[in-house]
């Protein structure tokens, strides 16, 4: 939406910001501990490049990074605007930033969280659905319907974000799952896109993955946040749940 592709080039190398007054600076790192410089915006994703999503970020403005985040639903109007939200310095729920990839699966269509879809009663009758679409000619029985004709079901849903920029977003993150840090869950066998995620001492652990008709969320922490061991990621723990 700003100007970025995933070719763009961004350096993943060493970047201090100011965190205000008597504050030290903030220096994000790679989990890696290292750097690979000018790379593609592509590659930065694929391999969890910290210090690149930070220069990315700061190109951008906060601004819209707290936006888009919003857009999507992954938090409210309480975040606070400083770059460590790029790295999910910022509480959210599994719900919620599965169903933002929910909607980058979606064609960048809003999608909403239900647990119920429809009730029927013992005879079939339908006494409660949750999709209040109106169905043009569904209910036609005089068979003047031309094959070709089928009946035309209304779309509300509100378009997240546009369906270039979600595509580009979906060939991204099937990246990942292709030479990046969820390069495990091609033993599935079929299209897969996705993003792990942990966070510092592992003390989380993420991954949510879409295919073209399915997103799954998984997130392995203690109720009481505590390391889950040296060297575990979202690769190593909640990845394989997937």
């Amino acid at each position: 939406e700003n100007g970025f592709s995933p070719t763009s080039i961004v350096t993943d190398g060493p970047i201090s910001l100011s965190q205000g007054p008597g504050m030290p600076m903030w220096s994000p790192q790679n989990y890696s501990n290292d750097f690979l410089g000018p790379v593609p915006l592509r590659m930065g994703l694929e391999k969890s490049r910290n210090a690149m999503t930070v220069r990315l970020a700061v190109a951008l403005g906060i601004d819209r990074i707290i936006e888009m985040g919003q857009r999507f639903g992954i938090y409210g109007e309480e975040a606070p605007r400083n770059f460590s939200i790029v790295l999910g310095a910022i509480e959210t729920t599994l719900l919620k930033i599965t169903n933002a990839y929910g909607i980058v699966a979606n064609g960048g269509m809003e999608v909403k969280p239900i647990f119920v879809e429809r009730v029927q009663d013992r005879y079939g009758k339908t006494i409660f659905k949750w999709d209040e679409r109106a169905c043009v000619l569904c209910n036609e029985t005089s068979g003047s319907l031309e094959p070709d004709h089928p009946p035309a079901l209304e779309d509300t849903r509100k378009r997240i974000v546009d369906e270039q920029v979600d595509y580009q977003l979906t060939s991204m993150l099937t990246g990942v799952v292709e030479r990046g840090t969820a390069v495990r869950a091609k033993v599935l066998k079929r299209p897969v896109g996705g993003k792990t995620g942990t966070t510092n001492d592992s003390n989380d652990t993420w991954f949510v993955g879409f295919t073209p008709d399915l997103v799954v969320g998984t997130y392995v922490g203690y109720d009481r946040p505590k390391s889950l061991g040296k060297k575990e990621t979202g690769a190593s723990v909640a990845l394989p749940i997937f």
